[in-house]
């Protein structure tokens, strides 16, 4: 998704009487010789935290819907009316001629298309833009060891009376390559084999964009989005395993998809009446995939084949109508309705020959759809220029049905029908014109995973994990608590918050063994594991460990931010980012009884990030890094201890002449990825039998980018 012809009659400032704002206009980036919006906002301290989240291809992340909470970037007060869509890639498609003003709006505020969760930056364009404009970017990604693949992006914007359009293409290509050394050891620290894994895995694709906006000038402003974008997504993995069980496996993978979305919002002001605004959204994702797995290098037939074809689908619609009243106060109430489908088949087959099938290890075929309607109201009370208060209230009422498809053709069925009520309360107040402390409290439910509905395959654990079609929404509570500096002389920014959350119904791997005594009587966990169990019980016993939920869990800690620019220690055009988060997010191990860390959550985690713009040559560099804590996962049969590596990258810019830049930048500059430390158990974890413990040092391929791109 991306806008081009957002300007059209939308200059207004939607926060205009909001005098705490930091504004930034055009001229304060001339000096960059900026070639679009991308360019403005990469300089703006504040704003690179926000596109290094946005970056990657999102599906609306962990929200249900349209919901509240919104993108963090606006356009005219208005969010992008798409789901499938990147930030950072939009904003590299707005010439920067176009840019009216840049707003940082901190905290709650009325007049905009979302609730603010901390800072959203709102862009004004320039109204009646009618020249035409086309952006190209060509360029090329080097993955260290491998070959040089092409990219480009070209998009052309322009006007035609009161319709404004833009018709765009990109070719995009990503990659992960790794390798990986394991050293195999038994409960005596015997070495016992070592295993060699290489893998490569590209993602080409083709997105094909446009983006029409028509002024009614009567009938208020009506804009439409599309989305198509084909892809592949192949890969090759090999497993060499020398010691006392070795073993070869070359596993080539054989993947292609597209997506597609269609998405619009409509806008209105009717005297009298209010405002009244509808987004919608339709889109669809397809992937079928094919790994087939060989035993010699020389094979002339698969041994094992994994088949999985996976087709979604969602379609939004929101509408909702604002009005003022009592001067100091507005409200906005609506509804939001949200169709879900995904269907998902996997299957694993083993194959004696080249034609025969000798074993079916795993099938499961399941179809899912999710029916969820809303109907929220939200509140705005600015109770003085000091302090406002924006509360709300959602109600949403949703069904799940997950139909699994039986080898005999029947169907077994799992609906489950919730109601959940979501309030939240958000309050600013502006103590002086540099500082500013924030509240919220807020219910949220998570959209679900359907992942975790169907069974598939753990690469990184080697072993098949089960699907859970009774799988209930996860419900938080969130409290959060805020002060936040702002630096004399525009120097920068310093932010403190502090966090909890309560999770209800929270999801986690959750032991689903059957258990019975020496008899065949059906007993619990505990009663199993206090027999104690003999032998022969343990290996008639089948354990066994698939998704579910939880009763709760808890999480709790401080984050830190700071955006500071150099120029008082004589750096002109540096500036230095700081992201540091503490978290302490704890749930009741489901295996053991344990109270312990969430699965895969590091303690702590610090982003590092440095630019510096040399105007006098229009020359800009800069370095980013990331450290996390280790992190563990558990399961029934392993513990898992991860290092991850430090993340090193960094760019570098230049303005060949006006409207033409030059850019290279690398990734994973390190080369390392983790190192891992693995504890495999014979059955179940809770007899602390150790079967093998493994040691990893995973490593990954470099990458290069390099682009020039301008306008005219």
């Amino acid at each position: 998704m991306a806008p081009s012809a957002f300007a059209h009659g939308q200059a207004d400032d939607p926060v205009k009487e909001y005098s705490a704002i930091t504004r930034y206009n055009f001229e304060q980036f001339a000096e960059y010789g900026p070639v679009t919006l991308l360019d403005m906002l990469e300089r703006i301290p504040e704003a690179q935290q926000i596109l290094a989240q946005s970056s990657g291809n999102r599906r609306g992340g962990g929200k249900r819907g349209f919901g509240s909470g919104g993108d963090q970037i606006l356009i005219n007060g208005k969010r992008l009316s798409g789901k499938a869509n990147n930030i950072s890639d939009t904003m590299a498609r707005v010439s920067a001629g176009n840019v009216n003003e840049i707003q940082l709006i901190r905290g709650a505020v009325e007049g905009l298309d979302v609730q603010s969760d901390g800072l959203v930056i709102n862009v004004i364009l320039e109204a009646g833009v009618s020249s035409s404009t086309t952006f190209w970017k060509v360029g090329g990604v080097y993955y260290e060891g491998h070959d040089v693949h092409p990219t480009f992006t070209l998009s052309h914007s322009g006007s035609w009376g009161k319709l404004e359009y833009m018709v765009g293409v990109e070719r995009k290509h990503w990659e992960f390559h790794f390798d990986r050394d394991e050293v195999y050891e038994n409960a005596d620290g015997e070495e016992t084999g070592t295993l060699f894994v290489q893998g490569k895995y590209p993602r080409p694709s083709t997105a094909f964009t446009t983006n029409l906006t028509y002024d009614t000038d009567d009938y208020g402003t009506i804009r439409l989005n599309g989305l198509y974008e084909p892809r592949t997504a192949d890969g090759e993995e090999i497993r060499i395993e020398l010691g006392d069980s070795p073993f070869y496996r070359n596993t080539i993978r054989d993947a292609d998809g597209h997506k597609w979305e269609v998405g619009g919002d409509h806008e209105i002001s009717i005297d009298g009446f209010g405002q009244i605004k509808t987004l919608f959204v339709v889109n669809q994702d397809n992937q079928d995939e094919l790994e087939e797995r060989f035993t010699e290098p020389d094979a002339t037939f698969n041994s094992q084949s994994l088949a999985k074809k996976i087709d979604r689908s969602e379609k939004i619609i929101r509408a909702s109508i604002t009005r003022p009243f009592f001067g100091s106060q507005s409200m906005e109430v609506g509804g939001e309705g949200a169709f879900n489908t995904y269907d998902q088949k996997f299957d694993q087959l083993e194959y004696s020959d080249e034609n025969t099938v000798s074993e079916i290890i795993a099938a499961d075929e399941v179809e899912i759809s999710e029916k969820r309607y809303e109907v929220f109201a939200i509140h705005n009370y600015s109770f003085n220029s000091k302090i406002t208060l924006q509360s709300s209230i959602t109600t949403e009422f949703s069904t799940i049905t997950a139909d699994t498809i039986l080898p005999t053709g029947g169907i077994s069925r799992q609906q489950n029908s919730f109601t959940f009520p979501k309030p939240r309360f958000n309050l600013r107040y502006d103590v002086s014109e540099n500082d500013q402390v924030r509240a919220i409290v807020e219910k949220k439910v998570s959209q679900l995973n359907f992942n975790n509905f169907i069974t598939r395959w753990d690469n990184g654990a080697q072993q098949l994990i089960l699907g859970n079609t009774n799988i209930k929404p996860q419900e938080q509570w969130e409290f959060s608590l805020a002060y936040e500096r702002r630096l004399p002389d525009n120097l920068g920014t310093v932010e403190v918050q502090l966090f909890h959350t309560n999770f209800k119904d929270y999801i986690e791997n959750i032991d689903f063994s059957v258990y019975e005594d020496e008899l065949g009587n059906p007993i619990t966990a505990d009663e199993y594991f206090a027999l104690p169990p003999s032998d022969e019980l343990r290996d008639a016993t089948k354990f066994s460990a698939k998704g579910g939920n939880i009763d709760k869990a808890t999480a709790y800690g401080v984050k830190l931010k700071s955006n500071i620019r150099l120029g008082f220690v004589g750096i002109n055009g540096g500036v230095i980012n700081v992201d540091y988060e503490y978290s302490r997010k704890n749930t009741r191990d489901q295996f053991t009884g344990e109270w312990r860390r969430m699965d895969r959550r590091s303690d702590h985690e610090l982003k590092l990030g440095f630019r510096h713009d040399i105007t006098d040559i229009r020359f800009s560099y800069g370095l980013n890094s990331e450290f996390k804590s280790e992190n563990k996962r558990h399961f029934i049969n392993y513990f898992w201890q991860t290092n991850p590596a430090m993340e090193l990258s960094a760019f570098a810019e230049i303005m060949l002449i006006a409207g033409i830049k030059a850019r290279v930048e690398g990734q994973q500059l390190t080369g390392k990825r983790q190192s891992a430390l693995l504890t495999n158990y014979s059955d179940h974890i809770k007899f602390n039998d150790i079967r093998r413990i493994d040691t990893r040092e995973t490593r990954t391929a470099q990458e290069i980018r390099f682009s020039l791109q301008g306008t005219f």
